[in-house]
């Protein structure tokens, strides 16, 4: 099941014809007055609660006070697909004291867990762990009983023995093993490929007992991984963990046998599986291929957004103002293509800007913007072909509008659809660079006070904002400043919002490039993640676990850029993609302090969604999965997916057009028109938060026009 139990679920019910001895009428006919239905009817119990005038009679004349559910809990264990029904009876107290079965209509509400037969027989489907609520209905009385499906997956790809699998039992050594990723405390969402566990600490010949413990599942391997030691989590024993997870701690242990027979005490880490599955696409810039990638999380590789066209012809559309005879036009990627680089992309993610370079032709460096469109992955214009040089863009959320900077520290807003710059009242502006569109589009994030170079060099900066309404000129107005930098000697680069336009996410250090410098050694500008409060109010919050403190070594610590935030908050966390050239493990490692000797790439990381002042929201980062780590990725920026049509397959309702998805009965989920007089399930499209359905014990916003969970469970 794709969400949540309380979810919009189907309950299937599964009516069972009252057994002779509890029916009214004869031969199978209708129930009278007196039988189930007659009288007063509405009379119901809880699992032990009684109902003195229930108006139940059973054919024998006994009258029927209470209703319950035997036994009151069960647990199913499922041990590697295999386990035993959990069987239920339905017992009716009478009005004389005296007790007896009765057949009843049962249901559970988890019907993602398994199924109940009209007998009361509650089979486990054996793919998810969770618990739900079997039901028992006697004409208008009901119990209740709890049942939880528990999960065992066990495999030994190491080929230990009976005794050496039991010898981990009785550990003799303390723990030897370091885990080198994922980092203790880490926060998944679903959705996602699994990781790879990496330790050292131990030797050739080594055997390891592996598992993760969670409220619902266990996971149990035994394994021998030689050094360099990891561990791909399997594809399908992930999968059912984070469905079935709570949003409880999950705890991850590793524990060795040497080679000799000594058992050590194992190395445990702590996990959270968010609630809520991380959708969208992910588009960034593979820098040593000069092309703009793309990857929806879960995905096992990228693949390319659009195809920029070879570099020797001029293409189409042409550059809106012409062309002066270059040759060739474009600056190519070295295979022969186009090269494209900074680029933008709408919340919606209907349209992507990116700029496409032709510096290295004949008579000075030109870099218009083009304009893509994400669903046919075609280019829709190309701007004039010399303007002063673009750098870094922002399109509106529904992508009508564009604001662009220059590299002689202006910005400039422009009509993506013509390719053309509009007057504006950044026209006026100077020292100023990042433009970023707040989610709802009403705000936009900027720098200024600039002291460097370029939009991509520079040392000093503070963080700005601008009113925006792009329906009214001259669109922009009330600046001001929200977190300054430049008076500490410092720059602040890339602000994003987070989904609910109240904070901006950035990056703040002693330089805006990671590597920077004529020739190598390279210099290095060390950097950290930071949010502040939109509305100027508010501290700056270092994102201390993002940034890897408390986990990274030395070499690796301040080396955090361009954060982008993913536009819906997820299982009460905002996610952050941001670039790293950190160690991964002991996959990619560097072997001393020099700067970027690692490939850069993408990192995530989740964020509460209810920061308060003093407090580090942040939670340490995952590696991206599924992104190409032989190229260099930066420059991401995350957005939704095109959105789909009714009738399509979905998982949330932000990825159809209607913003409705919604179960078809059969387990299946598509989008639909919006429901009439329902209310919006997490995930669906929202005005207020009184839009969304509440469920029991839990709390939900409407955030950036999403239900959603407004903190972490």
């Amino acid at each position: 099941m794709k969400r949540a139990a309380w979810l919009g679920r189907v309950v299937v019910a599964i009516s069972a014809v009252v057994l002779a001895h509890a029916c009214g009428g004869d031969e199978g006919g209708t129930a009278g007055p007196s039988g189930i239905g007659g009288g007063a009817g509405d009379a119901s119990s809880g699992t032990g609660g009684g109902a003195a005038d229930s108006g139940i009679t059973l054919p024998d004349g006994g009258e029927v006070e209470s209703l319950s559910v035997e036994p009151a809990s069960a647990v199913i264990q499922v041990t590697n697909g295999s386990s035993t029904p959990a069987q239920f009876t339905a017992k009716a107290k009478l009005k004389d004291g005296t007790q007896t079965t009765v057949s009843v209509k049962w249901t559970y509400d988890r019907v993602d867990l398994g199924t109940v037969s009209p007998a009361g027989t509650l089979t486990a489907h054996g793919t998810k762990g969770g618990q739900g609520t079997v039901t028992a209905e006697l004409g208008g009385l009901t119990a209740t009983a709890q049942a939880t499906v528990k999960l065992s997956l066990e495999a030994n790809p190491g080929n230990l023995s009976s005794a050496e699998q039991s010898a981990f039992g009785s550990p003799t050594g303390s723990n030897s093993v370091t885990m080198l990723y994922p980092y203790d405390k880490t926060v998944f969402g679903r959705g996602l490929l699994p990781p790879e566990l990496m330790w050292s600490g131990g030797a050739a010949g080594d055997k390891y007992k592996v598992t993760a413990v969670d409220s619902f599942v266990t996971l149990t391997a035994y394994v021998t991984a030689d050094p360099p030691s990891r561990l791909l989590v399997d594809k399908a024993w992930w999968t059912q963990l984070t469905e079935s997870s709570d949003g409880a701690a999950i705890s991850v242990n590793v524990q060795r046998m040497e080679a000799g027979g000594t058992v050590h005490q194992p190395t445990t880490t702590s996990w959270k599986i968010a609630p809520g599955n991380l959708r969208g696409t992910i588009y960034y810039w593979a820098v040593n291929t000069g092309q703009i990638m793309r990857i929806n999380p879960g995905a096992e590789n990228p693949v390319q957004a659009f195809d920029p066209g070879p570099a020797n012809q001029l293409g189409t559309p042409a550059p809106v103002s012409g062309y002066g005879g270059q040759d060739p036009p474009w600056d190519s990627t070295g295979s022969g293509k186009r090269c494209v680089a900074c680029h933008t992309v709408s919340k919606d993610g209907s349209t992507l800007a990116a700029l496409f370079s032709a510096c290295e032709t004949p008579g000075g460096c030109g870099r218009p913007w083009g304009i893509v469109d994400t669903a046919s992955e075609q280019i829709q214009v190309i701007s004039n072909y010399k303007p002063a040089p673009a750098i870094f863009s922002a399109l509106t959320p529904n992508g009508s509008h564009l604001v662009y900077d220059r590299a002689d520290f202006t910005m400039r807003m422009a009509d993506p659809t013509a390719g053309v710059d509009m007057a504006s009242a950044l026209d006026s502006l100077s020292a100023v660079a990042h433009p970023q569109f707040s989610p709802d589009g009403k705000l936009l994030a900027y720098l200024t006070s600039i002291v460097g170079a370029y939009p991509v060099e520079f040392s000093r900066s503070n963080l700005s904002l601008l009113d925006a309404d792009v329906t009214t000129a001259p669109y922009f107005s009330n600046p001001r400043v929200i977190a300054n930098a430049a008076a500490a000697s410092e720059e602040i680069a890339f602000p994003s919002f987070t989904p609910d336009s109240k904070w901006v996410v950035y990056q703040r250090g002693s330089y805006s490039r990671a590597s920077f410098g004529p020739t190598p050694p390279f210099q290095t500008g060390f950097n950290d993640l930071f949010m502040v409060d939109a509305s100027g109010l508010g501290q700056e919050l270092k994102l201390a676990a993002a940034n890897g403190e408390g986990v990274l070594g030395t070499k690796d610590l301040r080396r955090n850029y361009q954060p982008r935030v993913n536009p819906v908050a997820v299982g009460g966390y905002f996610w952050v993609v941001f670039v790293s050239p950190r160690d991964y493990g002991n996959r990619m490692q560097s072997s001393s302090d020099s700067t970027n000797e690692n490939r850069k790439q993408l990192w995530v990381a989740a964020i509460d969604a209810n920061p308060s002042p003093g407090k580090d929201p942040s939670h340490p980062a995952f590696l991206l999965p599924g992104q190409d780590l032989t190229t260099i990725n930066m420059d991401a920026y995350w957005a939704l997916e095109p959105c789909k049509q009714n009738g399509l397959e979905c998982s949330e309702g932000y990825e159809c057009c209607t913003g409705f998805c919604r179960d078809q009965g059969d387990g299946s989920f598509k989008c639909v028109p919006p429901p009439t007089n329902e209310c919006s399930l997490v995930g669906e499209k929202c005005t207020t938060t009184a839009d969304c359905c509440l469920p029991p014990g839990s709390a939900v916003e409407c955030i950036g026009g999403i239900c959603a969970l407004p903190a972490p469970r």
